[in-house]
C-alpha cells in the first residue's frame, strides 16, 4: 500500500496536471473566441461596407443620368478610392469609363482600363473592360488594338449573346485595319458557334460581304 506521503504527492501532481489543463482550455477556449469575434466584425464590416458602396454607385449612376457627367465621375472615382475589392467599385470603373467615352476622353479611358486589366478580376468585368477598351481605342483610330481588345473581351464573356456581339465589334475593327482574314474569322465563328444570338443577322450579312468581295 501507498504511505500517506505518497498519496499526497500524488493528489498534488493530479491537482497540479487539472489545473494545468484547466488553464490550457481556458486559454484555447478563448483564443476561438476571439478569432470568432473577429471573423464575425470582419464579416460584418465588409457586408456594411459592400452596402454602403452599393448605395453610393446607384446615386453616382442617378448623377450621370442627369447629365451632370463631372460630378458623376468625381462620385465614381471616390466609391473606387474609397471601397477597393468591392463589387461597386469594380462597377464603379466600368461605369466611369463609359462617361469619359460619352464625355470624348477615350485616350483617357484607355489608359484608365489598360491599367485595370492588369490586375486581377472576376470574368464579368474583365470582358467589359476589354469591351470598353476596344470601343475606346476605335474612337482612337486605333481598329487593330480595339480589334484584340473585342475579341479578348468574347474569351472572357460568360454568355453567348456577349461573345457573339464582342465578336463582331472584332471583326469590323480588323475589316476598318485592312486585316480582311481576321474579320472573316471572326464573323464565320459567330455563324458557327452562335448562330442563337440576336448577332447571326450581321455576322451572316458582314461574312457575305466580305467573301463576295474575294469573287
Amino acid at each position: 500500500m501507498a504511505t500517506i506521503a505518497e498519496r499526497t504527492k500524488q493528489q498534488e501532481e493530479t491537482a497540479a496536471w487539472h489545473g494545468v489543463s484547466l488553464r490550457t482550455i481556458y486559454i484555447v477556449g478563448g483564443a476561438l473566441v476571439l478569432a470568432a469575434l473577429v471573423i464575425w466584425g470582419i464579416t460584418v464590416s465588409g457586408r456594411r461596407k459592400a452596402e454602403f458602396s452599393a448605395r453610393e454607385l446607384d446615386q453616382a449612376r442617378s448623377v450621370a443620368e442627369t447629365g451632370n457627367l463631372p460630378l458623376a465621375s468625381s462620385s465614381l472615382q471616390k466609391i473606387i478610392q474609397s471601397y477597393p475589392g468591392t463589387p461597386a467599385a469594380e462597377e464603379a470603373v466600368i461605369t466611369l469609363n463609359q462617361v469619359r467615352l460619352v464625355n470624348g476622353q477615350s485616350e483617357l479611358a484607355a489608359v484608365n482600363l489598360r491599367e485595370y486589366l492588369k490586375g486581377s478580376h472576376d470574368p464579368q468585368y474583365v470582358a467589359a473592360a476589354n469591351g470598353l477598351l476596344g470601343a475606346a481605342l476605335e474612337n482612337s483610330k486605333r481598329p487593330l488594338e480595339a480589334a484584340a481588345a473585342y475579341r479578348a473581351a468574347a474569351g472572357a464573356a460568360g454568355v453567348d449573346y456577349l461573345k457573339a456581339e464582342y465578336l463582331v465589334d472584332a471583326g469590323r475593327a480588323y475589316r476598318d485595319a485592312g486585316k480582311t482574314a481576321e474579320a472573316t474569322a471572326a464573323y464565320r465563328e459567330v455563324v458557327d458557334k452562335y448562330a442563337k444570338t440576336a448577332s447571326i443577322t450581321e455576322a451572316q450579312v458582314r461574312l457575305a460581304e466580305l467573301t463576295a468581295g474575294k469573287m
